[in-house]
């Protein structure tokens, strides 16, 4: 029985030892750390080890009793691998004690008997104490069918470490293995430490923290928690407000670690990670996506970029995705993928965030493997910036079009070659056209200016796959790289430099095949189909919108030389038109934000294609060919064909002028009318027509043939740059087109504004005639409270087509006051109802007439 008290009292010092450390630690001073140092790390150490050393005692005493009430504990130990392995060892061999060198022997004794009160024996409450601990702390080693243990191995939620960070507020929960270990807990000891990236070593050091069960937060019946402060916190004289020792680096990982302590015993760790965000600096909307822009040539690309995700000092590198658009395969693949680390990227000297690339880089400071781009394709970019071992940025998208401008070639090789045949050059020693394989060349004289008769004369270059061009021999990166190396151009032909192309991404735009100003009589014959290039134009708009695409001048070889027009971003998108001639092709509208636009470029200036567009917002109306398009500026507009069966109901034409100041005026043709005006504009046979301006339903009306003002009228005034045109069936279909002059009205410098109490205004030129499409505004402000009176002494314009107008206000959205063509009576007042009057004037053609006249005064 003595051994037994002593072994009860070994291990009652072993948690006497333990509980006194515990309170050491629940009382910290204002001046001590609850963190460990190096000294007090090994400190634990060697506790923890001491601890072990008895558990090892304890079970192998307890293994070696007879009596029933050890039996449970028998059946813990027999499931575990470790306690077998103390099992195996003689039990009635020694054992050393941790309290000296003496040995005791180990016999079945009989256990302390209650006393007369019927309280438990302090022996049995010990055992059942030291039952509990070891057996809450091998919890996770052996399988105890308790039915509220959760496994913390389990990948579910509930048994997860959730950490946090709020206001630099460290804010762990973990779940609560078991309800019968609460009994047993004396707190939870939890570490905070950066996490290694692969080869670093310089770490933050491992900080513990010894939390006591007092100071846990129970969250319901399931989780514990606690909250650590930020080590600035002015809380210390708080016993239970813990302190991180050192605040945590925004951009790091950290590792999270809980672990259980059941009377000195210690349980299974529970483990997460936490990424400390980025400082937010912006707007909680802010987009912590890298901004990149991309200059994007076939054999090179250029990137810049802003990262502004807050951890851009973090940064280790880079991976770039490059997927080559217009491939269909149901497995979206990359083109290229390359990782670029930091040491490649250039920063900029005055912002740490700013970065940019060039690719292909110097291969001894930046060995990176790239693949030159094709030329005039879409590309999309995905890249992903890397900041920690075990974090990457959120990835971005940037979508590219590789262009391939061709080369400003010198005279000598440009002008000259072309008036020779193939495989012959003309230098200016004598003019003639002479063979590539001339004697003259590579014969170390100097013939011709620039000693380009005796460049890339190394044989040698042609056995290493080099390019042979005559005498010469061209190393095979210079072959299609744009500009002509060898004397008679051969490196060039057949290559796809023949190509220009650009991307377009303005919201309207120009475009021309105007590149070549060269006579097509100075082409040798067998240079002809040199001479022409294909241009390629991407144009591309913002999202949920769609182009309408018009030519403004078109000629080319018919059959020959083809314009093509495709509904989308490549030239296997489908094929809204194909056109060649000398005719002008109709307007067409894309299905998307995007057109693919192939068309040739001649030296021969006669030929020529022009082209302009502009984006409105999407719609799912269907667009027919012919029934309304868009016009830039000038030209014809015309209504369908309704007789026809195509199903052709609403039709409208967009038009348009490049410049803000500009209006567009609309006229009948006159080649096409039949009917007096009034008798037109009422007929069943012609269809409804509707006005507007701007390019919205929603703009004002300028006219409307149901209006019986509308029908005396033979021209519409646009207010802006915009006008839109709405046809609609008539109820009578006929076999007839109409159609209808557009005019670009560009008078800016007609635009008055003019105060005081009196003035004159008068038609541009008065008296003698004013000029024909004119559009002149005058803008009368006088004092607020007062009213402006115009008295027109003069007035004579065309009839129906040269109109003044009077508006009750700055603006044509005021009231109308007048609104009068041809001869009117003078003298005549028109009295505003306000302060300001606008008074405008518009002219289509050429007249012989004088104006008007007429002078304001302040009422």
């Amino acid at each position: 029985m003595a051994w037994f008290r002593f072994l009860l009292v070994h291990c009652l010092i072993v948690f006497v030892r333990s509980e006194v450390e515990s309170e050491n630690h629940e009382e910290p001073t204002a001046t001590a750390s609850a963190f460990c140092n190096t000294e007090c790390n090994q400190q634990l150490q060697n506790r923890l080890e001491t601890i072990e050393a008895a558990i090892r005692t304890i079970v192998s005493a307890v293994s070696g009793q007879t009596d029933d009430i050890f039996s449970p504990i028998k059946e813990i130990f027999q499931q575990d691998p470790s306690v077998r392995s103390i099992l195996s060892l003689n039990f009635t061999s020694t054992i050393e004690s941790i309290s000296g060198n003496s040995t005791l022997k180990i016999n079945s004794v009989p256990l302390a008997q209650g006393n007369a009160h019927g309280n438990q024996p302090a022996a049995e409450t010990a055992v059942d104490t030291l039952k509990g601990a070891v057996k809450c702390s091998l919890a996770h080693l052996v399988d105890i069918n308790t039915t509220d243990y959760i496994d913390s191995s389990n990948s579910s939620t509930d048994a997860a470490v959730v950490a946090s960070l709020f206001n630099e507020s460290l804010d762990i929960t973990w779940p609560i293995l078991s309800a019968e270990c609460l009994k047993f807990s004396s707190g939870v000891w939890i570490r905070v430490y950066q996490q290694a990236p692969e080869g670093d070593y310089n770490l933050q050091p491992e900080t513990s923290l010894y939390v006591p069960q007092k100071c846990l937060k129970k969250n319901f019946e399931t989780s514990y928690s606690i909250v650590l402060l930020p080590s600035s916190s002015n809380e210390k004289n708080n016993s239970c407000a813990f302190s991180l020792a050192r605040n945590l680096i925004q951009c790091r990982v950290y590792v999270i670690e809980v672990i259980p302590n059941f009377q000195s015993l210690r349980g299974k760790t529970l483990r997460t990670e936490i990424v400390v965000p980025p400082k937010i600096k912006k707007t909680d909307e802010a987009d912590f996506r890298s901004l990149i822009s991309v200059a994007a040539h076939s054999n090179s690309l250029l990137l810049n970029w802003e990262d502004n995700s807050g951890c851009s000092p973090q940064l280790t590198s880079f991976t770039l995705k490059i997927f080559q658009d217009g491939i269909v395969d149901k497995v979206e693949r990359p083109n290229m993928t390359v990782t670029i680390p930091r040491s490649c990227l250039k920063r900029s000297a005055n912002e740490d965030n700013l970065f940019s690339l060039v690719l292909p880089a110097n291969q001894l400071t930046c060995p990176i493997e790239w693949k030159p781009l094709d030329r005039c394709r879409k590309y999309r970019i995905d890249m992903s910036s890397k900041y920690s071992a075990t974090w990457n940025g959120p990835s971005s998208s940037w979508e590219i079009f590789t262009e391939q401008s061709l080369s400003n070639y010198t005279t000598e090789v440009s002008d000259v070659m072309w008036r020779c045949p193939k495989k012959h050059f003309m230098c200016p020693y004598n003019y003639n056209c002479i063979s590539s394989d001339h004697s003259w060349v590579c014969s170390g004289g100097i013939e011709c200016s620039h000693r380009r008769d005796e460049e890339y004369c190394d044989q040698s270059v042609c056995n290493k796959d080099g390019f042979r061009c005559g005498r010469q021999c061209v190393p095979k990166e210079l072959v299609c790289d744009g500009k002509h190396d060898c004397l008679d151009g051969s490196d060039e032909d057949d290559c796809s430099t023949n190509v220009k192309c650009e991307q377009l991404t303005n919201q309207s735009g120009h475009f021309s095949s105007e590149i070549f100003t060269k006579p097509a009589a100075e082409i040798h014959p067998e240079r002809i189909s040199d001479a022409v290039r294909k241009t390629i134009v991407l144009i591309s708009v913002q999202s949920n919108h769609q182009i309408w695409l018009t030519f403004d001048k078109f000629t080319t070889v018919i059959n020959q030389d083809f314009l093509k027009v495709y509904d989308g971003p490549y030239s296997t998108s489908p094929l809204l038109l194909s056109h060649s001639g000398p005719t002008k092709p109709p307007s067409v509208r894309s299905s998307s934000n995007e057109l693919f636009v192939e068309f040739p470029s001649h030296y021969d200036i006669d030929y020529k294609v022009e082209g302009s567009y502009a984006s409105i917002k999407g719609t799912d109306e269907s667009f027919e060919p012919g029934c309304g398009g868009y016009l830039n500026g000038e030209g014809t507009i015309s209504t369908p064909n309704y007789s026809s069966d195509t199903g052709i109901a609403d039709c409208y034409w967009l038009i348009g002028s490049r410049q803000s100041d500009d209006l567009i005026l609309l006229r009948r043709n006159p080649s096409d009318v039949k009917h007096p005006t009034a008798a037109f504009f009422s007929s069943r046979t012609y269809p409804e027509m509707i006005v507007y301006d701007g390019w919205s339903t929603d703009g004002l009306v300028l006219y409307d043939t149901k209006s019986t003002e509308s029908q005396q009228k033979t021209v519409v005034y646009s207010v802006s740059n915009k006008m839109m045109v709405h046809f609609k069936p008539p109820k009578i279909k006929e076999n007839h087109i109409s159609y209808w002059d557009v005019f670009k009205i560009s008078t800016p410098q007609c635009k008055n504004y003019l105060e005081g109490t009196s003035g004159t205004i008068k038609s541009p030129n008065y008296p003698m005639p004013y000029p024909h499409l004119t559009d002149c505004r005058w803008t009368i402000s006088v004092k607020p409270g007062s009213k402006v009176r115009l008295l027109f002494a003069f007035f004579q314009t065309q009839q129906g087509a040269d109109f003044i107008s009077v508006y009750d206000g700055p603006t044509v959205n005021e009231k109308l006051l007048l609104s009068e063509s041809g001869s009117v009576p003078t003298p005549f007042v028109v009295n505003s109802s306000t302060n300001q009057v606008l008074v405008r004037f518009t002219s289509d053609g050429d007249t012989s007439l004088s104006g008007f006249l007429a002078v304001y005064l302040s009422l």
